[in-house]
């Protein structure tokens, strides 16, 4: 092996074949779209749900003397109170209305360099209901080998097969059975949430976890499951622990929040040490090591090899930033 890795060691050779699972949370949409979405619209964290929701949303919580309690709880308790099911369920229409109206710029986000790169042995899950994600997947999709895409607590504008695991958009027919797409239900926040009840959701739910006891490399950005879905992080943590490489495997968390206070959030997670956190994207290893994480991330542990960083790529264009990875797909292909 060698000592330094250089930008051309890493782009002709990727030899490497462990996936590298990201797990997406509200941050990562909020910090791709800060100043709203392509129309400027608020892409909401849980606790600004109530701003996009306005005076139905306030005068419920009010009725109901709820006012002192969070987000969360106040949509839990409302759901189990039979009284307030029907004005709930109006609420539930304004959030999926809302959600589904959020659209991409034109111009490159960090969604698309996170789809672009990544490979298709690897895998992007995400708790957001936002479409960002399989919009970015749709306009980059000529760009071949993207990683997988996983909604686990479903999507506004994904539909699935039901009967085989198929990713598309509502309109669009399996192509192995023919049958049209339906929509994926959406976990709206419960303290409960069932991940089995959902046929689509718990399949995702299934092929995440599967990916996790062969990953040597975990990205959390911008979600702080742990804290509030203790369902969430026990299926997370029983696939992780299980990898194969747990002696080496690496935990990088991107997101705001002070470092000693997510590495507590997520000690279980984080094994012997082997941690990054930082506070935005255009740090993390995706961004570095585009493409070729795991080859830099196995050099780094296994070998104690340095890794030339060879991105990220910033640009305005969004087929500029395609054409720039065609080299890393091409010597994929090879």
């Amino acid at each position: 092996m060698k000592s330094r890795l250089s930008r051309k060691d890493l782009v002709d050779s990727p030899d490497r074949n462990e996936p590298h699972v990201v797990i997406l949370g509200a941050g990562a949409s909020k910090a791709a779209f800060r100043h709203g979405d392509a129309n400027g619209r608020l892409v909401p964290l849980m606790n600004e749900l109530p701003e996009i929701l306005g005076s139905p949303w306030k005068n419920l919580v009010e009725n109901a003397s709820l006012v002192n309690l969070d987000f969360e709880s106040q949509f839990t308790w409302l759901r189990e109170s039979a009284r307030h099911r029907d004005r709930l369920n109006e609420i539930e229409d304004i959030m999926y209305e809302y959600f589904s109206s959020l659209a991409l710029p034109d111009n490159p986000t960090i969604y698309d360099y996170l789809i672009l790169g990544l490979r298709g042995k690897d895998v992007i899950a995400t708790f957001n209901w936002d479409p960002f994600l399989i919009l970015a997947h749709a306009r980059n999709r000529t760009i071949s080998n993207l990683p997988e895409i996983r909604f686990l607590h479903g999507c506004v504008q994904y539909a699935s097969c039901p009967n085989h695991d198929v990713l598309g958009r509502l309109g669009e027919r399996c192509p192995i059975c023919k049958g049209g797409l339906i929509e994926s239900s959406i976990l709206f926040p419960y303290s409960d949430k069932d991940y089995t009840k959902d046929r689509i959701i718990s399949r995702d739910w299934a092929f995440v976890t599967d990916r996790l006891k062969e990953a040597f490399h975990l990205t959390i950005f911008g979600y702080s499951g742990p804290a509030t879905d203790y369902k969430a992080k026990k299926l997370l943590l029983d696939s992780w622990t299980r990898t194969s490489t747990r002696q080496f495997s690496h935990v990088e968390i991107i997101d705001i929040g002070d470092a000693a206070d997510l590495r507590r959030n997520w000690r279980e997670f984080i094994p012997f040490h082997h941690d990054m956190v930082i506070p935005c994207f255009w740090e993390s290893t995706i961004a570095k090591w585009p493409r070729r994480t795991a080859e830099y991330k196995t050099a780094a542990s296994l070998f104690g090899t340095v890794s030339e960083i060879i991105g990220p790529m910033r640009t305005k264009s969004l087929k500029e930033l395609q054409t720039w990875h065609a080299e890393f797909v091409a010597a994929e292909g090879r």
